[in-house]
């Protein structure tokens, strides 16, 4: 036996210990109001950020003498690579540059620094000759630090979540922490109260919000999560016995071996359901019934049947739930009225001014996390607010970051999601455990319903929504674990 054998016996200790912390921030995520409150800036970024070190630290010292001891997935490279590449251009947006060169990269930026500096100098001020393309250097430093505590939490959860039980752990957690956002929201409903923690929710009335100040990323966080409750149940159904053993006795093995893990899964299923339908979003049940019929799609076999059965399945659930909860609490807002009509004038005029900011700052884009510094400038209606988002996730990406952050980013992730499809259902799908691609099939739903819903919302800037998302796809294409090849 080689030396180094011994030491190999506190890797697999050592890594269940980072998942620990890894699942208690994932549980923590959504508390501090979606984690958008300044105190939870630090341990938004700096745990996964500290977790991803040691992680990539651990597997290098694991691996350090096996053959072929690592071997990435195509949408992991992808992802990987496209972040860092972003990542990059977000740091290029802070380096000052002279007035000739930023002219030529960003006019607009240039001719408001020079306005800026005017101003300065009457005011007996001294400026610096040189000015980033940010027209606010410092919330673009701060989202950077976003980005890259995002970035963190997708490699921790590539280089931790490998395995089968580790991915039903982490469907557990989520589905765990799912659960009590939608009881909890429940609970301020029922006493008429709508309280996070003791700070009233003066903002919106009569709609669940769980921890989250705005019902509609409350209602995306239980979106996709409900993948994984139904991730559980199909995997506990696949061990119950293949397609020759009859129904009845696979739902007895069901009973025996899985009644407990099953239980839970349909519980967070209904809860995630209840609470979307009580946070009455549109854009969000829109979203996850898309996300689930592309995935279901996909799947092989008898899609029409199969398809047929989950709608009907899923319509009765809503129908049900809506019934119990009453049509008052849960669809009443589907229902036109004024107060939607100016809902959606408010979406047009987001949409609009980051078409226009876009148009201004067409390649570099005005600085990441600056939108509410420049929506002013195209922001034509409604000027007594100030529209501190899009409601259009990639219309502000690509007002702040340019045509080419947006290129960049929409390329990264249709890149990666194809990829991710073809290792799911495709020819090299074959090399992969059917644990491991009912998993990925259910971090594509959830990729699905987070893509669909940015059109309409902004939930990529509610900090606690993309960080779990980001560990969900990680644990989607984690490296593939040759830890137990045999040793040179």
């Amino acid at each position: 036996m080689p030396a180094s054998m011994p030491m190999q016996r506190w890797v697999p200790g050592a890594e269940r210990a980072l998942l620990l912390v890894l699942f208690a921030w994932l549980a923590w995520l959504p508390l501090p109001f979606g984690s958008v409150v300044p105190r939870a800036r630090v341990p938004l970024v700096v745990v996964p950020l500290v977790l991803a070190s040691i992680a990539v630290l651990i597997r290098l010292y694991a691996t350090r003498d096996r053959n072929n001891s690592a071997q990435p997935t195509r949408p992991w490279i992808l992802w990987s690579t496209g972040a860092l590449v972003f990542l990059a251009l977000g740091a290029l947006q802070l380096v000052p540059l002279p007035a000739s060169v930023l002219g030529v990269a960003s006019p607009e930026s240039q001719e408001l620094w020079s306005r800026a500096s005017r101003i300065a100098i009457g005011a007996g001020v001294q400026t610096s000759a040189a000015h980033p393309i940010s027209v606010d250097p410092r919330d673009t430093l701060l989202e950077l630090f976003r980005l890259l505590g995002l970035y963190g939490a997708f490699i921790t959860a590539s280089q931790l979540i490998r395995s089968p039980e580790r991915r039903v752990a982490l469907a557990c957690v989520l589905c765990g922490t799912a659960v009590f956002e939608s009881i909890y929201g429940l609970r301020e409903a029922a006493l008429q109260r709508y309280e996070i923690w003791g700070w009233v929710n003066r903002l919106i009335f009569n709609r669940v919000t769980g921890t989250f100040v705005n019902p509609n990323h409350f209602a995306h966080y239980l979106a996709i999560v409900l993948p994984l409750a139904l991730f559980l149940v199909a995997t506990k159904w696949h061990v119950s016995g293949d397609e020759e053993v009859p129904l009845s006795r696979r739902f007895m093995n069901l009973l025996e071996h899985g009644i407990f893990t099953v239980g839970f899964a349909l519980i967070a299923t209904i809860c995630c359901a209840a609470g979307i339908l009580l946070a009455q979003s549109r854009g969000a049940l829109l979203a996850l019934g898309t996300g689930l019929f592309v995935v279901a799609a996909m799947l092989p076999g008898r899609r029409v049947a199969r398809i047929g059965f989950a709608a009907t399945a899923a319509l009765a659930l809503l129908v049900a739930l809506v019934m119990f909860l009453g049509t008052q609490r849960t669809v009443a807002r589907f229902v036109p009225n004024q107060f939607e009509r100016e809902t959606l004038v408010g979406r047009r005029i987001g949409i609009s001014a980051a078409t226009g900011v876009w148009q201004r700052f067409s390649v570099f884009g005005s600085g990441l996390g600056t939108f509410h510094r420049v929506a002013s400038m195209e922001q034509t209606a409604d000027l007594q607010k100030i529209y501190h988002h899009a409601h259009n996730d990639f219309l502000e990406i690509a007002a702040t970051a340019g045509t080419l952050g947006f290129v960049i980013a929409l390329v990264t992730l249709i890149g990666g999601y194809v990829t991710l499809v073809r290792l799911t259902f495709g020819k090299e799908a074959r090399s992969f455990s059917w644990r491991r691609r009912a998993y990925q099939a259910a971090a594509l739903a959830s990729l699905t319903v987070a893509a669909v819903h940015s059109l309409f919302d902004f939930n990529f800037f509610i900090p606690s929504n993309p960080a779990t998302l980001a560990v969900i796809a990680g644990a989607a294409v984690a490296t593939v674990d040759y830890d137990k090849r045999t040793r040179r």
